[in-house]
């Protein structure tokens, strides 16, 4: 699969994340397993804005870094301030619509 063909696919599931607003939140299905993308107010310099996290069903979850074409790039730290990252491809991401139950490919 090309690099455009890769970013086309992506797009629809990139401006569903960027379309939530404060509180919101998507199921998505990774790799298996379900998780969960929730946007949150933040706090900075530049003004207010909207950020985003990633949790799975549990109590872990990893910050979004930054959004790019074909993936979501994640952060969080332990208790000894040791950041960990992940690259997750959206690609290989599916939405679950809450109202039918469906699954829907980003595509």
């Amino acid at each position: 699969m090309s690099y455009i063909s890769k970013v086309k696919e992506c797009k629809a599931i990139i401006d569903r994340i960027t379309s939530l607003s404060d509180g919101e939140s998507i199921s998505i299905i990774y790799k298996g397993d379900t998780y969960a993308i929730r946007a949150y107010k933040s706090y900075s310099s530049k003004g207010d804005s909207v950020s985003y996290s990633v949790w799975d069903k549990g109590f872990r979850g990893m910050n979004v870094d930054k959004i790019t074409g074909t993936s979501l790039k994640l952060y969080s730290y332990d208790m000894m301030s040791q950041r960990t990252t992940y690259r997750l491809d959206l690609s290989k991401c599916s939405i679950i619509d809450p109202e039918s139950d469906q699954e829907s490919k980003a595509a």
